[in-house]
């Protein structure tokens, strides 16, 4: 029988697996600048704007651009407190 992983050992796990996919050198260069990099340009920011427009959910603009449908709705949400019209 296994524990329960604790939110500081899925934290850690988490961390563990960004150093083997980026590395060291390039998280701190990342952190530096204040974070992680972004998953959409801008390009891609008004390309979304456009597919909802024409009415595709953000499921589907979500599996369009590799991103999950939270990583939509919070690129939704930023752009909406710029004063995007998001309908």
């Amino acid at each position: 029988m296994s524990k329960e992983l604790t939110q500081r050992e899925m934290a850690s796990m988490g961390a563990k697996a960004l150093r083997q996919k980026y590395g060291k050198r390039q998280l701190k260069t990342w952190a530096a600048m204040g974070g992680r990099p972004v998953k959409l340009s801008d390009k891609d920011r008004a390309r979304l704007l456009e597919m909802l427009r024409a009415g595709k959910t953000q499921e589907e603009c979500g599996s369009e651009f590799g991103v999950s449908s939270r990583t939509i709705g919070r690129t939704l949400a930023r752009l909406r407190k710029q004063g995007a019209e998001v309908s």
